[in-house]
């Protein structure tokens, strides 16, 4: 069978020196992108082509963001590692379409909420390149991790890199930990959900009194022994007051 004629590139390996930046390339990405983008490679692997334009001198048409994590990693340029690329040969016109293109949301499709809710609690998300926000937006109800557990996730990532095989027992374990830890999260939301509203409910726990003259407020606060200058009276004493009177 023939190769569809669709297909305009080839893959290759090169030295990582032979491949430059677009100097162009008008995306960018966070320092939190970053992060989130080096622990998936670091977990997965450099998954999917990075493509370089044979015409422009093996300029990168995409993956710039992955390359440039790449070489983080591979301590690029003092090694010199060896990359498999995609390369295509167009003119700098359709090098600079491409590049827009094969990084545009527009020719990229969206998230079906209800099934990736249904996804969630079966990944790491955090592996998955998911955020808070993005949980907020599927509905997903459990408390998200903290920096703090991230970074201790990410610790924890590193010292397992050696480790290639895991036995059934370990990933039992894995998961009931990560169960409980979910349960924690849920308990803890709760009790922050709690609190939340006996705060509200505080704050609903005073009354305002509006006096048409100076004379009727300094009358009233006479009558229960305040100086008419006061403009604050906590509810305990005015109810001492009152059981004076009484």
């Amino acid at each position: 069978m023939e190769l569809s004629k669709y297909i305009k590139s080839e893959s290759v390996e090169l030295n990582r020196s032979a491949i430059r930046f677009a100097d162009y390339n008008p995306r960018k990405l966070s320092d939190e992108s970053r992060k989130t983008l080096k622990r998936g490679i670091k977990k997965f692997g450099l998954v999917g082509g990075i493509v370089v334009n044979k015409r422009t001198g093996l300029t990168v048409v995409s993956g710039h963001q992955r390359l440039s994590v790449m070489d983080e990693l591979q301590k690029f340029p003092d090694n010199d590692y060896r990359i498999r690329v995609d390369v295509i040969d167009v003119d700098e016109k359709q090098e600079k379409e491409l590049n827009i293109l094969m990084n545009n949301p527009n020719a990229q499709g969206s998230w079906d909420f209800d099934a990736l809710a249904r996804i969630v609690p079966d990944i790491d998300w955090k592996d998955a390149g998911l955020t808070d926000a993005d949980l907020n937006m599927i509905g997903v109800d459990y408390l998200l991790q903290t920096e703090e557990e991230n970074s201790i996730a990410d610790a924890l990532s590193d010292m397992m890199a050696p480790v290639t095989e895991q036995s059934e027992a370990d990933k039992a374990a894995k998961q009931l930990e990560r169960a409980e830890k979910v349960a924690h999260m849920k308990e803890v939301k709760q009790q922050v959900k709690e609190n939340a509203q006996k705060q509200a409910e505080n704050m609903d726990a005073y009354v305002m009194l509006s006096f048409d003259t100076y004379e009727a407020k300094a009358a009233f606060c006479e009558r229960f022994g305040y100086d008419p200058d006061m403009k604050f009276i906590k509810g305990e004493v005015f109810d001492e007051q009152v059981e004076r009177i009484d």
